[in-house]
């Protein structure tokens, strides 16, 4: 007959991360950690994940994702959680009760998501690729990044996704808007009137359908990027998720836009 006693003890222990010993079995509490965990070459150290990481389907998806069960995670023996601040504070906590060694890793800008691929490289063990942050003059035309030709959400002063516009070169309108993800409204769009759409797509759309989409709204179609057609179509994960892929979007973003 087993004991429930020390089947938790032993879990426990397993879950202790020794000082200075690399990490081996990793959970990730977040989409942006996991892509930096893989960008490292780091995967099979990965035994847990949330369901909306993109990762090995063979690696465990942890219940409640970011808001992570701790027993569950527990179960997992892991030697390394990885999360953000969007983890509550008492979860964290409660994982820590448990004996489990808990890293917040917070990536607002492409500086810190650089840094934190550094600090992520220590912990598990492996040497950390050379991540150049894109630098380039915002001189070039004015731009509205929309998530979905459809909605108002956008990205402004205080977000990775906004330094990834300048780093390509372009002039963010949505700087004149609150908060680094603000929605942009109609008469704001039709006001500042951007030279070029950025669509950022979830991989469901292609430009055509978009530009159509676009041309076939009451409010949209008066724009000056719709009428002429300067609409890019790029993908959304690189604007939503803070982790390596953002530090080489800006030079892909520039090319796309010197794509008919």
């Amino acid at each position: 007959m087993s004991c429930p006693r020390l089947t938790l003890l032993l879990l426990v222990l397993a879950g202790h991360s020794w000082a200075g010993a690399p990490a081996t079995r990793v959970v990730s509490l977040a989409p942006s950690i996991t892509q930096t965990v893989r960008h490292l070459g780091a995967e099979d150290r990965l035994v847990g994940v949330t369901s909306f990481c993109d990762a090995n389907e063979e690696i465990a998806r942890v219940p409640g994702g970011i808001l992570a069960e701790p027993e569950a995670v527990l179960g997992l023996a892991p030697d390394l959680i990885l999360c953000t601040t969007m983890t509550p504070a008492a979860t964290r906590q409660q994982m820590e009760k448990l004996g489990l060694r808990v890293e917040v890793i917070e990536t607002p800008t492409l500086q810190s998501i650089a840094a934190a691929t550094r600090r992520i490289a220590g912990l598990v063990g492996v040497t950390a690729k050379a991540d150049a942050i894109p630098q380039a003059p915002a001189n070039g035309p004015s731009v509205a990044l929309l998530f979905g030709a459809e909605t108002g959400y956008s990205a402004g002063c205080g977000s990775h996704a906004h330094e990834i516009l300048e780093a390509a070169g372009l002039r963010n309108i949505a700087v004149e808007a609150s908060g680094a993800w603000p929605q942009l409204g109609e008469e704001f769009l039709l006001e500042k009137d951007p030279e070029v759409l950025i669509i950022a797509d979830y991989g469901g759309e292609n430009r055509e359908d978009v530009l159509a989409k676009l041309r076939a709204h009451p409010v949209r179609r008066h724009l000056r990027a719709v009428r002429e057609g300067k609409v890019v179509v790029f993908p959304a994960g690189v604007f939503s998720v803070p982790g390596p892929d953002a530090l080489a979007a800006a030079p892909k973003l520039r090319a796309a836009m010197e794509t008919p």
